[in-house]
């Protein structure tokens, strides 16, 4: 068992500027600012960014701003572009796609709720089949969407998204804790 919090500190701390980079960088790209292209192409290799499967902040002829669905036509399905405009509002995609987003963010409220449920410093995973369990919902959407069973929508990837999402950090957490406890041990102060 690790004796030290710096994993879970570590672990929060980059999920949560990942988190927000997912929502900052849509508004970036709302007031033009061009850092938001290299943002996007930073994001890339975490999703496939499609952006009939993404939310969009969108901002509206007025200045307000709103989350919702960037598109969902078929000539457009396979596109990958980060503004979608419309006749009263302009949409900004967020970086990754909708199951992305909920799986981050939930991952971010589980590691919120971890401390009340186990030991922060612990090394020791909970059953396998939790794990398992909560990935089914995303299994099952995103292999019925893959084969053309149906086509997912973004609501139901949210869904499904946040039940692997909150159980994640449950199954990294103990990860982190051994890899720290071995490298403590290994490149540790010696006595």
């Amino acid at each position: 068992m690790a004796n030290s919090k710096i994993p879970y500190i570590i672990f929060f701390l980059v999920l949560f500027l990942f988190d927000f980079f997912i929502i900052f960088t849509p508004y970036l790209a709302s007031t033009g600012n061009p850092a938001s292209d290299t943002l996007y192409v930073a994001f890339a290799p975490t999703c496939h960014q499609l952006t009939s499967r993404s939310l969009c902040i969108f901002k509206s002829n007025e200045g307000a701003y709103s989350i919702g669905d960037c598109f969902d036509t078929p000539e457009l399905r396979l596109t990958k572009q980060t503004v979608v405009q419309y006749p009263d509002r302009t949409g900004y995609k967020m970086t990754v796609c909708s199951r992305d987003v909920a799986i981050y963010f939930a991952m971010l409220l589980g590691l919120l709720i971890l401390p009340f449920l186990q030991k922060m410093q612990t090394d020791d995973w909970p059953n396998k089949w939790i794990l398992v369990a909560a990935a089914m919902p995303t299994a099952i959407d995103g292999t019925g969407q893959l084969v053309g069973l149906w086509e997912s929508t973004n609501a139901m990837r949210l869904l499904t998204g946040a039940i692997i999402g909150i159980a994640l950090p449950f199954y990294i957490l103990p990860i982190l804790n051994s890899l720290y406890s071995y490298l403590q041990e290994r490149f540790g102060k010696k006595k």
